[in-house]
């Protein structure tokens, strides 16, 4: 079930000072925050990330878990945003090998035709994702022989005839955002709530926090400041500065983890109406599947029981030979998308990220919009626009684990 609104902190205070001054103070510990401490650390840059709740903990947590070019991308005809994805997701398997693990995903399709142009677009997208550092050679991609998809137990009673595989890596989003924030120096003000701002001539100052494990008050000064508060944005500034101006749609995807069913081995990702993917994907010893998709106004939202019934109804639509109702469900998660305020529906809006200066602030910079794949050349853009230092490094020094975990994946 969906996590209470910022859960409460945990037992034992926190060692730092009561005033405290950095270059650059990032308020949002998601994957952007993490990214961006990391960047500023490489430069040589002094930041503090802050955050009500923990490193990683809001809605970094409940991606679709996937670094991609976004094979939906290929088929709705954003190509620029698949390619810039495919460069990124070479890029993670570089810094982060032990977070990341390389998949063959199988797109089945329902006529010989549309089997046709799957392997033609997957064509392109693996020929333009060619550079996949650390590919195993046993995972095969292109056409999927037809025993081999007939022993799927997914492909029994439905509509597909067959399979395209493609490449794509699979990550774990909360322990890849700690270790983004693990591989930075930045000062770790996590459970602290913020206060007042001081501003001066058209700058921010400092802010005042509060720690929420034992209360105590703390003074943050910085000369430049960076909000990534992903779907929070609209609300913070509004209650910060009177800021009204609607910046975002939030779009809530859910996902379900069922018991592992024998002989499912290959994700799957099954082309939906209205550029959507229903994704169906073993791993760590369950049945992930995801996602729907309906517009909400917070970044803490509980499912409806409308979606689940929508995901069990495409469920059984696609793969009636499994018994989806019968499936223990062991976890449920709702992951809130902040997406670029604009009109039409918000399964047709990019996924493509803005740095907007704020207009009153002339220190300030947010980070709008964006995704998991994309938040670190995201953030190595920003931390060179603020320092005018470029950062080769970024691309290739490899994380820090938070956990300390020596070698292998979960």
């Amino acid at each position: 079930m969906s996590e209470p609104a910022w859960p409460s902190p945990p037992a034992g205070p926190c060692t730092l000072a009561a005033s405290l001054d950095v270059e650059v103070a990032i308020l949002g510990a998601g994957i952007h925050g993490a990214a961006l401490a990391r960047e500023l650390t490489l430069r040589g840059v002094s930041c503090a990330l802050v955050d009500k709740g923990e490193v990683g903990g809001g809605t970094s947590q409940w991606s679709s878990q996937l670094l991609h070019g976004g094979i939906r991308y290929m088929l709705t005809g954003d190509i620029p945003q698949m390619r810039e994805g495919l460069a990124e997701r070479a890029a993670w398997a570089r810094i982060a090998p032990r977070r990341c693990r390389w998949e063959a995903f199988w797109m089945p399709h329902r006529f010989w035709a549309e089997g046709l142009a799957h392997r033609f677009g997957i064509g392109l997208y693996d020929h333009w994702g060619a550079d996949r550092p650390g590919w195993p050679a046993e995972l095969r991609r292109g056409r999927v022989p037809s025993p081999v998809f007939e022993a799927d137990p997914r492909s029994a009673k439905g509509p597909f005839r067959g399979a395209t595989a493609y490449a794509d890596l699979m990550t774990w989003d909360r322990d890849l955002t700690k270790d983004l924030a693990a591989s930075s120096e930045a000062l770790l003000l996590d459970h602290h709530e913020p206060g007042a701002f001081a501003e001066e001539g058209g700058a921010l100052m400092s802010l005042q926090l509060h720690d929420r494990r034992d209360g105590t008050p703390r003074t943050l000064s910085a000369r430049r400041w960076v909000f990534a508060l992903g779907p929070w944005t609209d609300g913070a500034l509004a209650a910060w500065f009177g800021d009204t101006r609607k910046r975002l749609r939030l779009s809530s995807g859910i996902h379900l983890w069922f018991d592992a069913v024998p002989g499912c081995e290959r994700p799957w990702a099954i082309r939906r109406p209205k550029g959507r993917i229903l994704f169906v994907i073993p791993r760590d010893g369950l049945l992930q599947v995801g996602t729907t998709e309906r517009e909400v106004t917070d970044g803490w939202v509980p499912i409806q029981d409308s979606e689940r019934e929508e995901l069990f109804q495409a469920l059984e639509e696609n793969l009636p030979a499994i018994a989806w109702r019968r499936l223990p469900v062991r976890a449920e998660e709702l992951g809130v998308r902040p997406l670029v305020a604009a009109g039409g529906a918000t399964s047709h809006l990019s996924r493509e990220a803005v740095l907007e200066p704020h207009p009153h602030f002339r220190n300030l910079t947010l980070v709008l919009g964006g995704k998991l794949t994309t938040a670190r050349a995201l953030m190595d853009r920003l931390a060179t626009g603020l320092t005018g230092r470029p950062c080769e490094a970024s691309k290739t020094k490899p994380l820090r684990l938070w956990d300390g975990q020596a070698a292998g994946i979960r």
